[in-house]
């Protein structure tokens, strides 16, 4: 048994190998290099990702690429193909999170605010102004494969039922800026965080102006992924005139970090740190996670977070092993689990049908049990013969004998496992009453022959 056991423990850390290697691997290995999505000039994504990346450079010397991109729809495309392993998006871009069963989220990092500029002298409200004046509206909504333009796009659909009508342009950040300046378009809606340098841009042409966004309120109710957000007056200039010129209220989305499951639990944990560091949050203006750490970085998830987050908002319950890894060889661990646990029945099937053809070790002591109640039904019952009775009770103590001898020899286990025990035990029980029954018998016989013997002598 010891032997088996060793074999089987031998086995199993045969089988914890890989698992032993990939806990080195996405635990306490750094890549030599990682890339980061970074998103359009004078956006948001851009600054805060070309921070975090020279944050994490100058902490680890980890090299860090960059790649520019429209917005949010092209970097989840870009994570779940692996062709980058961080980048910021916006949840309402995603309809069905199946599709992108690779990326895992690590924290909401700012919220992404909607924000109207019009032309000043536009002189209606291009959302429920007169539907003649409306009509002609020339709108920019933002680059394909942007937040942005989903964005616009969900909040014109909105209006539409109130049979707004215009016409929608795609425009990058410049475009608009020369947008605004030659009168081109009307109005924009502009997706960023509002600390974003397009947002100041815009402001600074002099051409424009900030408008609230109208039933916010009944927008968020069909749309969970945004919430109510005010930019106060002022908040992009007072001289010469404020902007906007009044607390403005409109709609924000979390723009949340993500990065592909295959990233080692390491670095999504070394990025999680270097991005909840206090000194780099005030640096980067994130005011929102600053002031509500992992609270907020936590809160209202669009997917599940990477394992190497968890660890950094949780590190007791750090995992031994990576759950994605774990996931994805079940089949291979239930495969060989299940050779290992066939291998082990049939050794025991083998085993036992060995112990069928090797001799018991109470076979010596049944053989002898059997010959001894051969031998006392030989004896002369109708003799009285001392010499039997001699015989008879050499016999019953030879039975005492051997099952003491037997009992000695076994085991708790054989006494609860082996039937073998239980026969032997109730066999030499048995021709221990039986010789008994029989010696009686002999004395008595033996004394009423001496009676009778007595009795004619007188």
């Amino acid at each position: 048994m010891k032997r088996v056991l060793f074999v089987l423990l031998f086995v199993a850390s045969i089988l914890l190998v890989p698992f032993a290697i990939q806990q080195l691997i996405q635990y306490r290995q750094l890549p030599k290099s990682i890339t980061i999505v970074t998103g359009k000039e004078g956006g948001r994504y851009k600054e805060v990702a070309e921070a975090l990346g020279r944050k994490i450079e100058a902490e680890h010397g980890i090299e860090v690429k960059t790649i520019p991109s429209p917005g949010s729809q092209a970097n989840i495309g870009l994570i779940q193909n692996g062709e980058a392993d961080f980048a910021f998006f916006q949840p309402n871009v995603i309809k069905d999170t199946s599709e992108f069963s690779d990326v895992r989220m690590i924290a909401n990092v700012f919220p992404e605010v909607v924000l109207t500029h019009v032309k000043k002298d536009l002189g209606y409200d291009p959302f429920i102004g007169e539907l003649k004046e409306r009509e002609n509206t020339t709108i920019a909504v933002g680059e394909e494969g942007s937040g942005a333009a989903v964005n616009s796009e969900a909040i014109l659909n909105h209006f539409d039922n109130s049979s707004l009508i215009g016409t929608r342009v795609t425009k990058n950040y410049d475009e608009v800026i020369t947008g605004f300046e030659s009168g081109s378009i009307d109005m924009a809606i502009v997706t960023t965080e509002e600390n974003a340098p397009i947002q100041k841009k815009i402001a600074a042409t002099g051409k424009t102006q900030l408008i609230g966004l109208p039933f916010t309120e009944s927008f968020v109710a069909k749309n969970p992924e945004f919430h109510l957000h005010e930019i106060p007056s002022g908040f992009y200039g007072v001289f010469p005139e404020p902007y906007p010129d009044k607390d403005t209220t409109t709609i924000a989305v979390n723009a949340q970090l993500i990065t592909n499951s295959s990233v080692s639990a390491s670095m999504v944990t070394a990025v999680a740190e270097a991005l909840m560091d206090p000194e780099f949050l005030s640096t980067n203006r994130l005011n929102d996670l600053r002031g509500g750490g992992k609270d907020y970085a936590r809160s209202n998830p669009s997917i599940p977070f990477h394992s190497g987050a968890n660890h950094f908002y949780d590190p007791e319950i750090k995992p031994f092993l990576n759950p994605d890894f774990v996931d994805s060889t079940e089949s291979l661990r239930s495969f060989f689990v299940s050779i290992l646990i066939a291998l082990y029945l049939v050794f025991r099937w083998l085993r036992n049908k060995s112990r069928m053809r090797e001799e018991h070790h109470l076979d010596k002591y049944v053989r002898r049990l059997l010959e001894i109640e051969q031998e006392q039904v030989d004896l002369d019952e109708g003799d009285s013969d001392c010499n039997e009775i001699q015989k008879l009770e050499e016999l019953l103590d030879e039975v005492t004998g051997l099952r003491r001898e037997a009992l000695m020899s076994f085991s708790a286990n054989e006494f609860r496992d082996d039937a073998g025990v239980e026969c032997f035990l109730m066999l030499s029980s048995s021709l221990s009453e039986k010789i008994n029954a029989k010696l009686t018998r002999q004395k008595l016989c033996a004394q009423i022959a001496a009676l009778q013997g007595g009795i004619s002598d007188s």
